[in-house]
């Protein structure tokens, strides 16, 4: 048993060079340094055996040079210790045969590879020091992302966020892989749509739309007036885009509407036509409509649209005529008769 070590108030060390400046001439047979004179002894001195200097350490080397030796003299006594090896241990090799999953290692994080059964495979040392399973990435790949099947909502999935379609039946549906690491139930956006989600403005036919939106309800200006029409969200081909349906009339000549003499008469030839009152406004820099009359809800552009004795001409009519607000005067293009009785008040 080594000798308990006594720690030293006043350590020295005599290495092989300071023997050889105190002593003379240092030998050096091999890798085991010798000093022939001074106070550490030729050769290592047998642990055990006795020495008179407390405190003094000699450096010896082994015939390998591998394993530094110190050897010093403590209560009279020789005692070594090794200090830093300078070539460390091979690591342990791999057992010869595929070890038992849960045996015990000895490197935590060391692989092995097997090729006994035609089917490489390899176990590694975890950091319980035990070892793996058998892990066989050319005989048992991992399993498609996308399963063959539609998988069982709640079933375990590998990636997170993973979207998978299928189209076994004549509805086809989508799972996803959710963040708990399973897979959602089956949505079928054709055959179970949400609730549509209509764009506060009319979207332009051919505009890109969320899955199945809509019908969305609009009006769509057109030659007889506003007319009702719809926006549904379709999908052409891998993309979803809205189609607008378009509406077509026939307006009537504007003379039709001109000829109304009653609001009711106006109010019964359709959206085609509309009843508009004289507005307020300066009537040096825009004329106000002279009274009353029926015209087409269509805004004319040029002279050539309208009938005999009218012409296309800005006015400013009443915009709030059996409507709730305060707006007085607005300014609209209709074939109405050239002049007018201008006026500042409706």
């Amino acid at each position: 048993m080594q000798k308990k070590r006594k720690v030293l108030k006043a350590p020295f060390i005599v290495t092989v060079a300071a023997a050889a400046s105190l002593a003379g001439a240092v030998a050096l047979p091999g890798c085991n340094p010798t000093v022939t004179s001074g106070g550490c002894p030729e050769s290592a001195p047998e642990v055990g055996s006795s020495c008179e200097e407390d405190g003094l350490r000699c450096n010896y080397g082994k015939e390998t040079c591998g394993l530094p030796i110190d050897s010093t003299c403590e209560s009279g006594e020789w005692y070594e210790e090794p200090t830093v090896a300078c070539n460390p241990p091979e690591p342990p090799a791999c057992p010869a045969e595929v070890p038992e999953a849960g045996s015990a290692c000895d490197q935590p994080g060391k692989s092995c590879n097997y090729d006994t059964t035609g089917c490489p495979s390899v176990v590694t040392c975890g950091d319980d020091a035990t070892w793996s399973d058998p892990i066989s990435p050319a005989c048992n790949p991992p399993p498609p992302v996308c399963p063959v099947e539609m998988p069982k909502a709640g079933s375990a999935c590998a990636e997170p966020g993973t979207t998978c379609n299928y189209d076994a039946t004549s509805c086809p549906a989508l799972v996803s892989c959710g963040d708990d690491g399973t897979w959602s139930e089956p949505i079928s956006p054709a055959c179970n749509p949400p609730a549509p989600v209509c764009p506060e403005v009319m979207p332009t036919d051919g505009d890109p739309c969320v899955a199945a939106g809509g019908p969305c309800p609009y009006e769509m200006m057109t030659g007889c007036g506003p007319m009702p029409t719809q926006a549904v969200c379709v999908q052409q081909k891998d993309t979803w885009s809205w189609q607008v349906a378009e509406i077509f009339c026939n307006p009537p000549p504007p003379d039709v509407c001109l000829n109304a003499a009653t609001e009711d008469a106006c109010t019964n030839l359709g959206p085609a036509c509309r009843w508009l009152t004289p507005g307020c406004g300066d009537a040096s820099t825009t004329p106000v409509l002279a009274e009353a009359g029926c015209f087409p809800s269509q805004g004319c552009e040029v002279d050539a649209a309208c009938p005999s004795g009218t012409r296309c001409q800005e006015i400013v009519i009443n915009p709030c005529y059996k409507e709730a607000c305060d707006a007085c005067g607005s300014t609209v293009k209709v074939c109405a008769p050239p002049g007018g009785r201008p006026s500042t008040s409706p």
